[in-house]
């Protein structure tokens, strides 16, 4: 038998949970608070409008971070994710990719 590690990468999001908190401070803040909530507000409104999933975000970030086109070069891609999260299989860095390929081309 083989015995290969092999890191699963999953994300988890609580946007929706910190946007409800964020609005329920609002709502009976004191005055001199209600500024950086309104702030913190639009901040997570924004990125719930960026949409997707989270693990896809990190692999664009990391592409475009390592100025690597995922839909010119996918095998860069691939050996970019590799190296940024050691122990990430082959396929699962593959599946990234592709995923954050398609998702450019959306």
């Amino acid at each position: 038998m083989f015995n290969k590690k092999e890191v699963h990468l999953i994300a988890l999001s609580d946007l929706g949970d910190a946007r409800e908190a964020v609005r329920e401070a609002l709502s009976d803040a004191p005055a001199d608070e209600t500024p950086g909530l309104r702030r913190a507000a639009r901040i997570l409104d924004e990125l719930a409008e960026r949409g997707g999933e989270p693990r896809v975000r990190w692999a664009r970030g990391v592409l475009e971070r390592d100025g690597v086109d995922p839909v010119a070069h996918e095998v860069a891609a691939v050996r970019a994710l590799r190296q940024e999260l050691p122990g990430l299989s082959l396929l699962a860095a593959t599946e990234l990719a592709r995923e954050a390929k398609l998702a450019q081309q959306a």
